[in-house]
């Protein structure tokens, strides 16, 4: 966000001068892919198994937590986006048994519910995963994992009444009321120091994502509106005037909403493409969607983080991101862009495939570097190995037929893009030859009209898109209004509680942004159905934990049954192994082995992924 409003020639130099700078594939390196899809997912299987194979055996996660700890949650998210988009379960068993494990470690370290210090970045790796493994595998305790994340980040969310009061009980300052005219509500803090201000897209985004994943997979209005609010935070506050997503703004009063790092970086742009996608998919909002296309477009034409070649080269090291590729699937598979950008981002995926496939790659292993553009990989890092096995995933959404059309069904066969155009011949050339010149000019000119007249729609779009994209959903409610039996939020943000304020934080730890916000999300109140149902309110997850955990936490609710000699509700709690074998069982298509006293669970179908 600029601090003041950039004139408009000012504002039209900026713009046609970043696009220009790139035209958006026609230089790309391998803008398609031509390996089979097969193959594809032989690859991608052996760069996981590689990653897994890393794993400590005792507590699932990288060694040295303190350090890997945002890299594990980001496998544990891989393992079950790549069985989503093969319409797999190969994973659903090491997941469940991973996230167990997992969760036993971190609770030991005081971070409950998967967050530690960097609870809205590192922590929401977590979140995703349960989610997506939700979606993908039906089971009802990766939901669970999911939602104790999600609550894990709500007191680091700023909510209109916190806003108002000027304060919130996981900040020690007073905050701001707005940014040139647009609330701070929505914005979500980076990590747990009751002294930093900053609002950062890598937790906002990460905490848009998340909420948006659980509003499509629950259909639960209060998930629906937490992301819809903390995008028209994204929107008003961290759009530059490129269109494409700055690092973070300042929350402390008294600060002129100062932002911080100047730099592009990609996962911010990728972050916000995710949210979109999913809030396109679940409102079918067109204005979802238009955004969406433009932060697309702007992102491939964009040299902040590519040269000509279109691989990913964050800042001048060259590094890689996972971001992109991932949000760029979400807009793919839920067919939220118009075509032509939907044809864009295929090749675009594409680029980052090849790149990854012939210049990351280790020759003839399975480890990948952190630089897409060379050189391979020779010893294992799980971000550099993380982040490349994302780009070959993201490589399974684009089916060999051809591009998926808008209504899901394939467009079949597509030529090359990347083929040679016939040469013309000597009287072409001179057609070519008699027009051009005065077709060029026209086309500059309009050109220019129209980047002009898009600047003017984007700024007014950015004084009325945050009423637009919460109308008409649900008026902004407090929690204690709607339901005054539930605990006090400082129960669950209170920085002085030992499960907040520690956990495994890495020595020296430096974040891919400054960032920080104050935030939470306000529960809304759901369209009324009858006089009766006026409003609502989600309460705290109960933590899952070794000594807590149940049956009840594994299985469907519609095929839960009472053992003889139980009471109601008292069910035997099944161990590890039992769980792994219901997993097991039910991803083949059979029932759980007698001796478990659970005989016949998990007979249901598993949905199937469809990117309609």
């Amino acid at each position: 966000m600029l601090p003041f409003p950039l004139p408009l020639p000012l504002l039209f130099a900026a713009v046609v001068g970043q696009v220009a700078a790139q035209p958006p594939g026609s230089s790309w390196r391998k803008p398609n892919i031509t390996t089979p899809l097969q193959d594809r997912i032989s690859l991608a299987q052996g760069a996981i198994s590689q990653a897994v194979s890393q794993l400590d055996s005792s507590t699932s996660m990288f060694p040295n937590p303190g350090s890997t700890y945002k890299e594990t949650g980001a496998l544990y998210s891989l393992l079950a986006e790549f069985d989503q988009l093969t319409n797999r379960s190969q994973y659903a068993a090491n997941l469940a048994q991973y996230y167990a494990s997992a969760q036993t470690v971190l609770d030991n370290a005081k971070s409950q519910n998967f967050s530690g210090f960097y609870v809205l970045n590192d922590g929401l790796n977590y979140g995703h995963g349960a989610i997506v493994a939700y979606k993908t595998y039906n089971v009802s305790v990766f939901l669970q994992y999911a939602v104790q994340s999600w609550w894990a980040a709500v007191p680091y969310t700023m909510t209109q009444a916190e806003v108002d009061a000027g304060k919130m009980p996981s900040k020690n300052f007073t905050l701001g009321a707005s940014c040139q005219g647009a609330t701070l509500a929505g914005g979500s803090f980076w990590n747990k120091d009751g002294q930093n201000p900053s609002v950062y897209v890598i937790a906002t985004g990460n905490f848009l994502i998340l909420s948006a994943l659980l509003a499509e997979a629950t259909s639960d209005p209060a998930y629906l509106a937490a992301a819809a609010q903390s995008m028209t935070f994204i929107h008003s506050h961290l759009y530059n005037a490129q269109g494409l997503i700055e690092n973070d703004v300042s929350a402390r009063a008294g600060d002129n909403c100062a932002v911080g790092i100047p730099d592009l970086l990609p996962y911010n742009s990728g972050l916000v493409m995710e949210g979109l996608a999913i809030l396109y998919s679940i409102t079918k909002n067109a204005t979802y969607s238009t955004m969406l296309d433009q932060l697309v477009s702007v992102s491939f034409a964009t040299n902040a983080w590519t040269d000509s070649t279109g691989i990913i080269q964050v800042g001048s090291a060259k590094t890689a991101d996972a971001s992109i590729p991932r949000g760029l699937v979400a807009a793919y598979v839920r067919n939220a862009t118009s075509p032509s950008v939907r044809l864009s981002i295929a090749s675009y995926l594409a680029v980052q495939y090849n790149a990854v496939a012939d210049l990351a790659k280790q020759p003839g292993g399975d480890i990948y570097g952190g630089f897409w553009q060379g050189p391979p990989g020779l010893t294992f890092d799980p971000a550099s190995q993380t982040t490349a096995i994302q780009a070959l995933i993201s490589s399974l959404a684009v089916t060999d037929s051809g591009p998926v059309s808008p209504s899901g069904t394939s467009s079949g066969p597509s030529p090359p893009t990347n083929s040679a155009a016939p040469a013309p011949n000597s009287k072409s050339e001179s057609s070519i030859g008699a027009i051009v010149g005065g077709v060029v000019s026209g086309i500059l000119v309009l050109g220019a009209l129209a980047i002009v007249l898009i600047c003017r729609i984007r700024m007014l779009r950015r004084r009325q898109l945050p009423l637009a994209l919460l109308e008409p959903h649900y008026a902004a409610v407090n929690m204690s209004e709607v339901s005054p039996g539930l605990p006090s939020r400082p129960s669950y943000s209170s920085p002085a509680r030992p499960s907040e304020t520690s956990g495994p934080v890495p020595a020296g730890y430096n974040p891919k942004r400054p960032q920080n916000l104050a935030a939470v999300v306000p529960v809304r109140r759901a369209p009324s159905l009858s006089p009766s149902s006026e409003s609502w309110a989600v309460p705290p997850p109960t933590v899952i934990s070794s000594r807590t955990r149940s049956s009840s936490d594994f299985l469907p609710s519609d095929s839960q049954e009472t053992s003889s000699g139980r009471g109601p509700g008292v069910e035997r709690q099944p161990t590890t192994e039992e769980l792994v074998r219901m997993l097991v069982s039910r991803m083949n298509g059979g029932s759980v082995g007698t001796g478990t006293g659970m005989t016949g669970l998990y007979e249901e179908p598993l949905p199937e992924y469809r990117t309609a």
